[in-house]
């Protein structure tokens, strides 16, 4: 069926000249059909195949096309009035329009539906579409024959009683032409016309696989010589009333060839054959018998279908199932019971050069044949078999591996008659193996070897591992590991014991848990600044529960050469360092004070004064320093011994030390020297009066276990900046000032005047 669908300009064009030579075409045939009508029987009707198909294939253009051809033909049988106006206004005209239509549009009834609902080609290999096909002639047939037998009954053409019997020659005529004609020009005129309308050349088909290219050739002269035969020897022998029944052996050639052809010299032939059969019997005037002949021509030309297209589909199932086979396996064969190969085909034909008549175990290759025993108890016990592996010799030194199959052939009494089967070429695929093979086997020996390895270091790493235990167990110090998020991870038992937890206690707990809450801070910003330092970090705390100070180095683990990487966790080398501290502590405290009184030696005095001047000095505000030497301290230390000295001594500095601020530092300068630094001092007054202070204080009596002592205490004064601007001046000062008071009596105080 053919599509109109937003047709080319080329492709209108092509379908007027179509439509041209249809109309002149269809007048032809109508022309040659009423030729051969005689006394009102009409064998067959072409006519009707053309309509059937022009319909069936254009569709409604179709329609238009058979209008205009009617139209054309029945002008051209009446002639023209001369009143042409009158004459159309009559009766008979009407009936004449009628005639021509109404046939046409009987036919469009039925085809018109069956086109819009059937959307695939009609296919004659099909039993379902030949079954339609000639429902649709028949209802087609009879709708046309009615009309028109209406018409002829109506204006007179025919008496009443011969109604029935020209409706059923009508009937059987248009039906002849469909079955006879339209099958014809679907299955051979078709596909190249409509290849020519959609690209403007004629289809050049493809000859049959089997190679026989002179098929129409071959059916036409069987055709002429079927009719000659079946014609001319009856003629000759007088059986000329028996011509009906001896037409029906040309059904014979008919059914050869749609056997050896297929539907394609099928529809030919019976066309052939129906055509000379209709030129006969009008030759031999035998139009008495014409029933009997449309039978005859109707018998030849649903057989030809109907065995046509059986013969295409069995075709194309044998081909669609031989293309199966060509294209999944690369040898078809078969073989007698014998064990000979009667047919080989395919590319293994070729490369293992197989030909007819050679015995199967001739065709082996002598070299290790694993599954030809599997194989021989098959064929002995006459049993299907199913992908064995052989060796064939191949045409060339390289043999052949093939998997086959093969299905035993037995004839009507059970008779093994020989196997069929197919092959497929597996060298590929074994050679694949065989290196898949070894490269397992040598991956396997890889693998054992690496299995061995692999225990052999497990082995050593458990060994390492327990020596690495007994080695944190027995070590002096605490080892911590911490997660990413600085957790106990692992804790050795001395770093258990350093930081007071248990193994088990301590596991999941934040490190800063162990620190003492004052050094939280200092912890957190040491670990933090070396989070992606990759060497090791020391630092120094004391411990929560303990109160030791421990002394950490620390080292991260991985991604440490990668800083946008977070660490995955630390190592924390922990030893006790209060003994440490507590020594440098007290080597400090020596250094710094003196032994005697506990008081800031001079070194440490030198270092509060400088202080004390940079505060001033930043905050503009002032200091002073008193500069005191004790009077009458030598007359008791040579008197009463140097025990005694050294008691008064200690009298004096607390005696001192509890008469300043906190913010003052008193020292201890040497022998009966002392001190002191007062920041934030700005006026010479308050100075003095604390200096006024500490001279009472002084001179006030000291009981010691050998007695009472009186000493005094003389002290100069000097202010920063109002008299120094230096440590060293403004002690220069003091203590110029000091000596001015020793001089003026002792047991005063004097305050540096320029």
């Amino acid at each position: 069926m053919y599509s109109f669908s937003h047709p080319s300009a080329g492709q209108r064009r092509r379908f007027l000249l179509v439509g041209g030579s249809y109309v002149v075409l269809w007048i032809a045939i109508w022309h040659t059909a009423g030729l051969l009508d005689q006394n009102s029987v009409s064998l067959w009707y072409l006519p009707a195949g053309l309509r059937f198909c022009c319909l069936l294939l254009f569709g409604w253009r179709g329609l238009l096309l058979e209008l205009l051809a009617n139209m054309a033909c029945g002008l051209l049988q009446i002639p023209i009035p001369t009143d042409l106006p009158a004459a159309f206004l009559s009766a008979q005209p009407h009936w004449l329009i009628y005639g021509w239509f109404a046939p046409v549009f009987a036919y469009a009834v039925v085809l018109l539906p069956w086109r819009r609902l059937k959307h695939d080609a009609l296919d004659f290999a099909r039993p379902a579409d030949v079954a339609l096909f000639i429902l649709a002639a028949l209802a087609a047939s009879t709708l046309a024959a009615s009309a028109g037998t209406f018409r002829l009954a109506h204006v007179g053409f025919i008496p009443q009683a011969q109604w029935p019997e020209v409706l059923a020659n009508w009937l059987i005529g248009d039906f002849i032409g469909i079955i006879v004609l339209a099958p014809f020009l679907m299955v051979r005129v078709w596909p190249g016309l409509q290849h020519y309308l959609q690209t403007g050349h004629w289809a050049h088909f493809r000859k049959p696989r089997n190679g026989n290219g002179d098929s129409d050739l071959h059916t036409v002269l069987i055709a002429v010589s079927a009719l000659l035969l079946v014609f001319g020897i009856p003629w000759s022998w007088g059986l000329n009333t028996h011509f009906p029944l001896i037409a029906l052996l040309l059904l014979l050639p008919l059914a050869g060839l749609a056997l050896r052809h297929g539907l394609r010299s099928a529809v030919l032939a019976a066309a052939l054959l129906d055509c000379g059969l209709v030129m006969l019997i009008a030759l031999y005037g035998q139009f008495g018998l014409a029933l009997q002949y449309q039978i005859v021509m109707i018998a030849i030309a649903l057989v030809g279908l109907w065995l046509g297209g059986a013969v295409d589909a069995h075709k194309r199932i044998t081909l669609r199932y031989r293309d199966f086979a060509s294209i999944s396996n690369d040898l078809l064969w078969e073989a007698d019971a014998a064990g000979r190969l009667s047919e080989a085909s395919g590319r293994l034909a070729q490369d293992a050069a197989l030909s007819p008549g050679q015995y199967w175990r001739d065709l082996l290759s002598a070299s290790s044949q694993p599954q030809l025993m599997a194989l021989e108890h098959a064929l002995s016990e006459q049993q299907l078999f199913h992908h064995q592996e052989v060796l064939l010799k191949g045409a060339g030194d390289s043999p052949i591996w093939v998997k086959i199959n093969g299905l035993p052939l037995r004839d009507d009494s059970g008779r093994l008659t020989g196997y069929r089967g197919t092959a497929v070429d597996i060298t590929r695929s074994r050679r694949a193996e065989a290196v898949l093979h070894n490269y397992n086997e040598e991956l396997l020996r890889e693998v054992a070897e690496r299995t061995r390895e692999l225990a052999q270091s497990n082995s050593e790493l458990a060994t390492k591992e327990l020596h690495l235990q007994v080695l944190l167990a027995a070590a002096p110090v605490g080892v911590l590991e911490l997660d990413d998020a600085q957790c106990c991870r692992f804790i050795n038992v001395n770093g258990c014991a350093m930081i007071g937890y248990a193994q088990e206690e301590a596991q999941g707990r934040p490190v800063l848990d162990f620190v003492l809450p004052d050094d939280h801070d200092y912890v957190e910003f040491v670990l933090k600044i070396n989070r992606q330092n990759d060497a090791v970090h020391w630092l120094e705390f004391r411990l929560a529960r303990t109160g030791l100070r421990c002394s950490a180095h620390c080292l991260n683990l991985g991604g440490s050469d990668k800083p946008d990487q977070p660490m995955s966790g630390m190592i924390m080398v922990l030893t006790n360092a209060t003994a440490r501290s507590q020594q440098d502590e007290r080597l400090w405290t020596l250094a710094h004070y003196d032994a005697l009184t506990d008081l800031p030696n001079r070194i440490l005095f030198w270092d509060r004064v400088e202080q004390a001047l940079r505060h001033a000095k930043r905050l503009d505000s002032g200091a002073a320093m008193l500069w005191i030497d004790l009077d009458g301290f030598k007359g008791v230390n040579d008197h009463l011994g140097h025990a005694v000295g050294d008691a008064l001594l200690q009298q004096v500095a607390q005696r001192l030390k509890g008469r300043i601020r906190d913010s003052d530092t008193l020292a201890r300068m040497g022998g009966d020297e002392f001190a002191v630094i007062m920041p934030g001092i700005t006026a010479s007054e308050s100075a003095s009066h604390v200096a006024t202070e500490l001279v009472a204080s002084l001179a006030e009596p000291f009981d010691l276990p050998q007695g009472t002592a009186h000493i005094s205490g003389s002290i100069g004064v000097g202010l920063y900046p109002q008299h120094a601007d230096s440590v060293e001046s403004l002690t220069q000062c003091a203590d110029m000032a000091m000596y001015s008071a020793k001089t003026s009596g002792k047991n005063q105080v004097q305050v540096w005047k320029d």
